[in-house]
């Protein structure tokens, strides 16, 4: 039986004075690891995370926890995490990453699976001295190759996009359509009925339509439309997880959650070793999946070659 969560959050703050106070007489580097939510990506990339530490034989204590759902609990739990005085803070998620960053000076910060989108973007992309990690986002130069291999006459990507959200993913797409030799279509709107509205018209202006994570464009709503239009018209939809691949989508991209957490231990054991964060620079997925719905593809008359049904993993 779980403790009321008001109890939960006292016995959790007050092991973490306790983990403080321990470890000033421990010899063990001390790190803590805060988890944005219990979910499993995040636990798989924990669990990277503590096989690369085992695998190098360094005697670390890891205290892991998980960021107060309440607001109001939130400050007073990162407080007394730097009240402990641990060696290294490790984040996983963009939320506990968020809140670490903002409240936590005095500890370095590596961060593990965070989206560089939206408000990240611009707080990562200036970093505090502190802070370095290991994104999880997908280069889109890869992704533009990769669907150029899958779709031989490529020549236009559309995305649909708020530019108030995604304007930095935008950019980025700019210069790897330009490295791939395709035209990216933009597409902006700044509400749900545009993104409707927007999806009715995709036939005969692109040849697949390919996602940013995106809060205005991808509403449940929205991508309901957008899957059922897509399929309609014949058009190749680049959704954002395997998850829409399993609901119609064409393909998606994905990141190894365990090797992302491992790829922020690598950078954990530089730092505790004595490197500044400011000098450990930030990380990308370096092993990455590409998920295909075969009944979709066969729906939009789309031959996928028997190499490339190889080279990927099947969502039916």
């Amino acid at each position: 039986m779980r403790p009321p969560k008001g109890r939960a959050f006292l016995l959790l703050f007050l092991s973490l004075l306790v983990v403080g106070t321990s470890a000033r007489s421990d010899p063990r580097k001390t790190v803590v690891v805060v988890k944005s939510r219990n979910l499993v990506p995040y636990n798989q990339a924990v669990e990277g995370l503590k096989k690369t530490f085992a695998s190098r034989e360094v005697s670390v204590q890891i205290r892991e926890v998980e960021l107060p759902s309440e607001p109001l609990k939130e400050e007073t739990f990162l407080r007394s995490i730097e009240k402990s005085q641990p060696d290294l803070v490790v984040t996983v998620g963009t939320q506990a990453t968020l809140s670490v960053i903002r409240h936590i000076k005095g500890a370095p910060v590596v961060f593990s699976l965070v989206l560089f989108s939206g408000e990240s973007e611009s707080l990562l992309e200036k970093r505090p001295a502190n802070v370095t990690g290991a994104a999880m986002d997908i280069p889109i130069g890869h992704q533009f190759q990769r669907l150029r291999e899958i779709i031989p006459d490529l020549k236009r990507v559309g995305v649909i996009f708020n530019p108030l959200n995604s304007m930095g993913e935008i950019e980025q797409a700019r210069r790897a359509a330009r490295d791939s030799g395709l035209t990216l279509v933009e597409i902006p709107v700044t509400s749900e009925s545009e993104v409707l509205q927007q999806a009715e018209g995709l036939k005969g202006r692109v040849d697949v339509l390919w996602s940013v994570a995106d809060s205005t464009v991808f509403t449940p709503r929205s991508v309901d439309s957008i899957l059922l239009l897509t399929l309609r018209d014949g058009i190749p939809f680049v959704g954002l997880s395997p998850s829409f691949v399993k609901a119609g989508a064409l393909l998606s991209f994905s990141c190894d959650y365990e090797d992302v957490g491992s790829q922020s231990a690598e950078q954990a054991l530089e730092i505790l070793a004595g490197k500044p964060p400011a000098e450990v620079s930030v990380v990308f997925p370096r092993r990455i999946s590409l998920f295909l719905n075969l009944n979709t593809a066969r729906a939009i008359h789309l031959e996928i070659s028997q190499k490339l049904q190889s080279q990927v993993e099947f969502v039916r």
